[in-house]
């Protein structure tokens, strides 16, 4: 669920020597900007977090920018729309996914939120579904800085079709021009390894696991460079691993393509934090990892850990894998593996007039450039639509009643 102590972003701002300090703040909750101003110098936006946080559910929806004390109490608010620091992202035409056969869309309007999972992340049903039930987990984009990342999951996801990936259903539309925003996936209840640590781990989903990341890297190409315990789910209706989550995911030799990531690492840190519950291994830069000691380590097994095999018969499945796979021809470009997966690179937005000021003596210089945000203030001052993400804030004392319910 999204965590109310962790739920503020900054992307920029403008902090003076001496002060004032001002950060441009995202909620994810409210999926709003608030900028902070404070009359101290701020190298860190810590501060004005935690001070807006005792304001922001308060806050009126026009608000764009807040003045706090240096003890966080509130002494003035602007609704002033030339201080909305406000962007509006570049939405990408759908035709320019190259959607595979099959794969459908819906428009945003026809998703009800049914909970906030995290940001950009949330769990939705389909208003007038013949199935109404069936829930779906709904990510999106709102800023920049996750158009790409977004764009890249859902145009790999809807390219996989295996029974231990979490199944794509759709890609999500504006409502305005339909153009891409999202996508979704089957929801698969119970939790994520990471957090649902009751039940007894098997050995065939260690198999499982083994078996859809060989076909995503041998077969299709493909890396997901996020192998653990929070990114896989066991549906317990065909007591199957699934995989899912796929935002760091690249293919093999290609840009975005780290090998300090890789899936074979990933598969051993995954399996000795399952048995063992500890995390300390993996909380360093990929990069200095040392997978070779974890798998010469003796691994006890935490007390409150179920497993239905010995952690010796664990620990030879997973190594007579890894052997396998370290002793084969190795994949160093995606096109190598037999049935390798492309998919189109995000699309240029359209050429934007800007006005570049160069001082007082020089006339401003008109140009075109690719802008992939605009300030929502002069889009709307130009008599264009915006696409409105902005949402009343949850009922936290309802929503930590309700985690886990869903």
């Amino acid at each position: 669920m999204l965590d109310r102590e962790d739920r503020f972003y900054s992307p920029s701002g403008a902090i003076y020597p001496g002060g004032p300090s001002i950060w441009h703040v995202i909620d994810w909750d409210q999926r709003r900007l608030v900028s902070v101003k404070m009359d101290q110098e701020q190298d860190l936006p810590d501060l004005a977090f935690d001070c807006l946080l005792k304001h922001i559910d308060h806050l009126s929806p026009d608000v764009y920018l807040i003045h706090l004390s240096p003890e966080g109490d509130l002494l003035s608010t602007s609704n002033d729309p030339n201080d909305d620091e406000t962007l509006c992202v570049f939405r990408p035409p759908l035709d320019t996914a190259q959607l595979p056969d099959g794969i459908t869309t819906i428009s945003w309007a026809e998703l009800q939120e049914v909970a906030r999972l995290g940001p950009n992340v949330d769990l939705v049903v389909c208003r007038n579904s013949t199935r109404p039930n069936d829930k779906f987990v709904f990510k999106y984009f709102f800023l920049f800085q996750h158009l790409g990342f977004n764009w890249h999951e859902m145009c790999l996801w809807c390219r996989l079709q295996h029974p231990n990936i979490v199944p794509f259903n759709k890609v999500v539309i504006d409502e305005l021009k339909g153009r891409f925003i999202g996508f979704t996936s089957k929801y698969i209840p119970g939790g994520t390894l990471d957090e649902n640590k009751t039940r007894v781990f098997k050995l065939k989903w260690l198999h499982q696991l083994t078996g859809v990341v060989d076909e995503l890297n041998l077969s299709l190409g493909v890396a997901h460079q996020d192998v653990s315990p929070r990114n896989i789910l066991i549906d317990e209706s065909t007591d199957m691993i699934m995989l899912f989550d796929f935002n760091f995911s690249a293919r093999i030799g290609r840009p975005g393509y780290s090998e300090p990531r890789n899936d074979v690492k990933g598969v051993v840190f995954t399996m000795y934090e399952v048995i063992t519950r500890d995390k300390a291994r993996r909380e360093m830069r990929h990069e200095d990892q040392d997978v070779s000691a974890v798998e010469q380590m003796v691994w006890a097994k935490h007390p409150d850990v179920w497993l239905d095999h010995s952690v010796s018969e664990f620990r030879n499945v997973l190594h007579e894998w890894c052997e396998r796979r370290r002793n084969r021809a190795q994949i160093t470009m995606n096109t190598q593996a037999p049935n390798f997966l492309d998919w189109p690179p995000l699309p240029d937005p359209p050429l934007t007039e800007v006005t570049i000021n160069r001082g007082t003596e020089l006339e401003p210089l008109k140009d075109m450039q690719k802008r992939y945000d605009w300030r929502r203030t002069k889009l709307l001052q130009q008599g264009k639509t915006v696409l409105n993400w902005q949402r009343p804030p949850q009922n936290w004392l309802e929503t930590n009643d309700k985690a886990g319910d869903f």
